[in-house]
């Protein structure tokens, strides 16, 4: 037995078709096909998902970032 998890599209006309590719070649096989609809993306007007940048404000309110020392850099000749 084997499993295949794929996307397909279901056109206007209420037809799925799928292909795919198989180990198996020449035989009968028994085919279980479970439809469950994917979740519309829901954005603004700009393509970004909605409340996107609330969700972003409220993790960097939390969690404090903080950038590290950057060391010291080397002194480079100056180029005329």
């Amino acid at each position: 037995m084997e499993t295949i998890k794929l996307r397909a599209h279901i056109g206007s006309d209420g037809i799925l078709k799928l292909e795919m590719p198989t180990n198996f070649k020449n035989v009968d096989a028994e085919v279980v096909i479970v439809l469950q609809p994917t979740p519309e993306k829901v954005t603004d007007g700009y393509g970004w998902p909605v409340d996107y940048f609330e969700v972003l404000d409220a993790l960097e309110a939390d969690d404090i970032i903080e950038r590290p020392p950057q060391g010291d850099f080397e002194e480079r000749e100056t180029i005329e």
